[in-house]
């Protein structure tokens, strides 16, 4: 009996090294949640073990990095996809495989269709800015905040520390102020809020769930718009990111779509492109079906396209609907373009 049972403990001792020797990928975790689109992977390799990395999405995004003397772990933020992403990790030696580890993560996004919300509770939102996180990057970073505290930026925000490893996010055509001059912890000051109160403690840079406080410090239309007869559920909620990157976006107003895609979001009712006349019984429906809410010109706004926010007010009004009027006629709405 103990002939076979060493054989076996020899056994499970060898898989037991084999399974840890295979681990390359120190972050992220299985099986993690992100509310941003993007994920930071950082990866052990040494050039003894392998010279070349590559970090395989399935999007067909490919991620190539050359494993270098001296240096044992890289990081790379990579951009995800809403919903289930599978990223692929493999180290090669000499063009030959020699280990491979892949990661399933979730971006969870409400403005985008085709998610889960029940494969989405498989996985688990985590924070990394915690002290015995932080630990495992300060060999190559400098993890002590240096973001000046009085809101002027640094002369040079390549300087400051959050740059390196969060730069990609402001890689768009329109960037919010904060973000482009690197004051992050205005935004990301450890703070919780009714909706996150939850994850009190759990990041040195998590942000009050709702933001609307935080942007009022800044934008000081927010106590307005509170305060209208009828109000937008978004801004009712103080949840302003939920229409706006707060970081940036190629979109105007740092929108996290265009107009018209991101209203139709949620009022997919109108994604036909037609509403209002028929619906509310104002006069007889036109011969193509409604009034267009897209794909013309706007008769109000000379070189802009027909959209949403031409008739009602994303964040609130003193008219019915959401219109850019006060009170409960539509008249002086309709008359802005239809003048006789």
């Amino acid at each position: 009996m103990k002939l076979l049972l060493l054989p076996l403990l020899l056994f499970a001792a060898l898989c037991g090294n084999a399974e840890e020797s295979l681990s390359s990928i120190e972050m992220p975790q299985d099986k993690t949640r992100y509310v941003g689109e993007s994920s930071t992977f950082v990866i052990n390799a040494t050039l003894d073990e392998a010279d070349t990395i590559v970090i395989e999405q399935d999007n067909n995004v490919t991620n190539i990095l050359e494993v270098k003397p001296k240096k044992d772990t890289y990081c790379k933020t990579i951009e995800l996809s809403p919903g289930e992403n599978r990223i692929m990790v493999t180290l090669y030696k000499d063009s030959k495989e020699v280990k491979k580890e892949s990661r399933d993560l979730y971006f969870l996004s409400e403005l985008f269709e085709g998610l889960d919300e029940y494969t989405v509770e498989e996985y688990d939102l985590r924070f990394f800015h915690k002290d015995e996180q932080e630990n495992k990057c300060t060999s190559c970073h400098n993890m002590t905040s240096n973001i000046p505290a009085n809101n002027e930026a640094l002369e040079d925000v390549t300087k400051t520390t959050c740059y390196d490893c969060h730069k990609g996010m402001i890689s768009t055509r329109n960037t919010h102020a904060p973000a482009a001059n690197w004051l992050c912890t205005s935004c990301h000051n450890g703070n919780f809020g009714e909706y996150n109160m939850h994850d009190k403690g759990a990041s040195k840079y998590l942000a009050p769930d709702p933001i609307a406080k935080t942007c009022g410090e800044c934008h000081d239309t927010v106590d307005d718009w509170g305060r209208n007869r009828f109000g937008h559920g978004p801004v009712n909620d103080g949840r302003c990111e939920r229409c706006h990157n707060p970081h940036g976006s190629d979109n105007e107003f740092f929108l996290r779509k265009s107009i018209w895609d991101l209203c139709t979001t949620c009022h997919a009712e109108k994604a036909s492109g037609k509403h209002v006349i028929p619906q509310i019984g104002f006069g007889a429906p036109t011969g193509d079906g409604g009034h267009p809410t897209k794909g013309r010109d706007d008769p109000v706004r000379p070189g802009r396209e027909l959209v949403c926010s031409g008739c009602h007010n994303p964040h609130g009004s003193a008219g019915i609907f959401l219109l850019r009027m006060k009170g409960t006629m539509p008249f002086s709405v309709c008359q802005r373009c239809h003048k006789k």
